[in-house]
């Protein structure tokens, strides 16, 4: 089977695992994957983070994005244009005012746009990860688009529950891949 067809049969099944994960389970699996991501050492050395405002049966973000505007960096979050396919990375230093986008996700939609190069560190979610780093997104490629343009010395952190963790995705060349994994469980290096 090609490699396409693989992944969109890995999304459908690892949606329906996202399925059974309860609510007192994803919240408190939430709060231990914000608690672990809000230590990391690379947040020492970087001023503007990229986040994302979850959905769906993804990590709850809530106390990580809150958390990282009370230590007082700058949050940005991802805005996507319907019109031409792309991401960018919007300022959401007040989390009141996000807007909901067509694909039903929160965004900075007035937010002051933030260009690549200043951004030191990107939380990024997924529907899979394996432990090499490998990522498996929707299937809309925005944020391999994106961080293929990003300096080499960004860090890039996936965000998933441990169900969520891969023995080893299908990779293709276009295909990003984080330099470390945030699970209830800890963090994993890749």
């Amino acid at each position: 089977m090609e490699k396409k067809k693989i992944k969109q049969a890995l999304r459908t099944a690892y949606k329906e695992k996202l399925q059974h994960i309860g609510g007192l389970d994803a919240q408190r699996h939430s709060e231990l994957i914000c608690n672990y991501a809000l230590t990391l050492p690379a947040l020492q050395e970087s001023k503007t983070i990229a986040a994302y405002a979850s959905f769906d049966r993804e990590v709850n973000t809530d106390r990580l994005l809150t958390g990282l505007l009370a230590r007082g960096f700058k949050l940005v979050l991802p805005v996507i244009d319907n019109q031409t396919r792309k991401m960018e990375f919007r300022d959401a230093q007040n989390l009141s005012v996000l807007t909901l986008s067509a694909y039903g996700i929160l965004e900075p939609q007035h937010g002051q746009r933030c260009l690549p190069q200043e951004i030191e560190l990107y939380f990024i979610p997924g529907l899979a990860f394996d432990r090499k780093g490998n990522r498996l997104g929707r299937g809309g490629g925005y944020y391999d688009r994106y961080l293929s343009a990003i300096g080499p010395d960004a860090v890039k952190v996936g965000i998933a529950y441990q169900l969520q963790i891969d023995p080893a995705l299908p990779v293709e060349t276009h295909d990003l891949q984080v330099d470390l994994l945030i699970t209830e469980t800890g963090i994993i290096p890749v």
